[in-house]
């Protein structure tokens, strides 16, 4: 379908974007000033004179290399330390009044992925909402430990917390311009973008910045501190830690990926700093007005991720460290000393892709299992701060990578995106069910609604709030979308009750990853 040119004037200046089925898209707008390596965004605020042209991505996050075998087509972007932009998708049908704001936080690990990856249109046009894809720093770009700067020096090391934070000032600020409701925000997020959701929740800085959010197949925040990079640099060449800092801003971004990938770099959603200071359940409670969450999980979690195995790709070091602590969660269960055998088990992952036994037991005692708990945490969490937490379990068919699998990680991306069966996108895709295209729109009806009302709607049936006693969560497929009550019973009485609290990741030495 061909592509026209539209103008739109905002407050900064007037962009040039395009229209295309129904829905005007403005790509590369720059929400922060541009970075310094290590140092905290601010907000944009410099306007410009003439028209912008909005119809090209912008720079997408520095990472290693993006492998189209996984992801599909690639933006025609450059990769860069300046990435701080994202996209906006507007209806183009006029409306009586501001819409509802959709915000969709990548994953990839918190070292892979951008914002430009996923085309907002479909959820833009189906929701009746205006929708932004953000891209944050990644990797070691965003993952120092700078505490000993100060408490309020750059963000605690969490620069990828701080980045999407900004992003939401930034919209704050300008979504009006683009028919969007500044005071009706939700936040989506997959994966590692479900754990910055919850961080967001959570975090006091981002209090009134959004107003609902969604965690698909999210992971927990931890209490230990990122792991101390700059005073390992500075005791090994016996220099102080300002200097080991000035030697890592003097490095190429070609030296420090390589670093990243020696050492095992990655943000860790850490729990008592300056953006998050103290636990989760914790920061929600003290809210003025907690926000209204669903969190879900989908049944076959590991299947996706077991296809990246035998691509010959490998999993992202944070993956492989996030695997090492659920298994040893797991193998606790059996009597089994956990972490002792975790560095064992790291080898035998790394040889897991000619062992189909060994895959099924990683999908359903590691992945799904540990999904399945911080999903439902979180909804309990919600539900208990005095808001409404929902929980989902989805069960669609997939294709990831031309490959057919049960419903795994990131099938929820192909609803709300509304990815059928195409191999070019940078999204897993739902699979050839005749139905599935009805419940990609029913799903995505359901964001949209939840967006301006904060409760679900009618679009997906009944769904009651999460919550101890009943413990109620909404079954998605494509036959028969039902209400369960406590599916997750087994899990808690006989894994979560025996098990290490979830919370308290041990810190891994970077040989176990090696």
């Amino acid at each position: 379908m061909s592509e026209l040119t539209v103008e739109r004037t905002t407050r900064l200046g007037t962009l040039r974007g395009i229209s295309r089925i129904g829905v005007e898209t403005y790509r590369g707008l720059r929400f922060a000033e541009p970075v310094q390596r290590f140092r905290a965004a601010t907000v944009a605020r410099s306007p410009w004179s003439g028209v912008r042209d909005a119809t090209r991505h912008a720079a997408m996050a520095v990472q290693p290399v993006v492998t189209t075998d996984v992801y599909g087509r690639i933006p025609d972007a450059p990769f860069s330390e300046d990435c701080l932009f994202l996209n906006i998708h507007v209806p183009a049908a006029a409306s009586a009044s501001p819409r509802p704001v959709i915000v969709f936080i990548h994953g990839g690990s918190f070292t892979s992925g951008s914002g430009s990856f996923y085309d907002g249109s479909a959820l833009a046009l189906g929701a009746d909402a205006v929708v932004a894809c953000i891209n944050y720093r990644l990797g070691v770009f965003a993952a120092l430990d700078l505490d000993w700067l100060g408490t309020q020096r750059d963000g605690g090391g969490q620069l990828w917390l701080g980045d999407q934070i900004v992003a939401l000032r930034w919209l704050r600020e300008n979504i009006a311009d683009y028919g969007g409701d500044p005071d009706c925000v939700t936040v989506i997020g997959e994966s590692a973008g479900a754990v910055s959701v919850a961080a967001l929740c959570a975090a006091p800085q981002a209090e009134g910045l959004l107003h609902r959010a969604v965690a698909c197949s999210t992971g927990y925040l931890v209490r230990e501190p990122s792991k101390d990079v700059v005073g390992t640099i500075a005791r090994t060449r016996c220099i102080d830690r300002a200097a080991a800092l000035d030697l890592l801003k003097s490095c190429t971004t070609e030296q420090l990926l390589k670093f990243q990938g020696r050492k095992g770099l990655s943000p860790r959603p850490v729990a008592n700093t300056p953006l998050l200071p103290g636990k989760m359940e914790d920061l929600i409670a003290a809210r003025r007005s907690p926000v209204p969450l669903i969190a879900g999980y989908a049944t076959h979690e590991g299947a996706s991720l077991e296809i990246m195995l035998k691509l010959g790709t490998g999993l992202p070091t944070p993956v492989l460290w996030v695997v090492a602590h659920l298994i040893s969660l797991g193998i606790a269960v059996h009597g089994a000393k956990g972490e002792a055998n975790v560095k064992t088990y790291l080898r035998r992952l790394k040889r897991a892709t000619r062992n189909p036994g060994f895959g099924k037991t990683f999908n359903d005692l590691v992945w799904t299992d540990g999904f399945r708990r911080a999903a439902a945490d979180y909804a309990e969490t919600t539900t208990r701060a005095g808001s409404r937490g929902y929980l989902y379990v989805m069960d669609v068919p997939m294709r990831f990578a031309g490959k057919s699998l049960p419903s795994s990680h990131g099938i929820d991306l192909a609803l709300t995106f509304n990815v059928g069966d195409d191999p070019g996108h940078t999204v897993p895709a739902f699979a050839d069910h005749p139905r599935a295209d009805a419940l990609a729109r029913r799903w995505v009806a359901m964001l949209g609604h939840f967006a301006r009302h904060g409760e679900p709607g009618p679009s997906l049936g009944e769904w009651p709030v999460y919550a101890p006693g009943r413990r109620a969560s909404k079954r998605v497929d494509c036959d028969d979308c039902r209400v369960q009550d406590d599916a997750e019973a087994l899990f808690r009485e006989a894994v979560w009750v025996h098990a290490p609290e979830a919370s308290g990741m041990p810190e891994l030495p970077v040989s176990a990853t090696s």
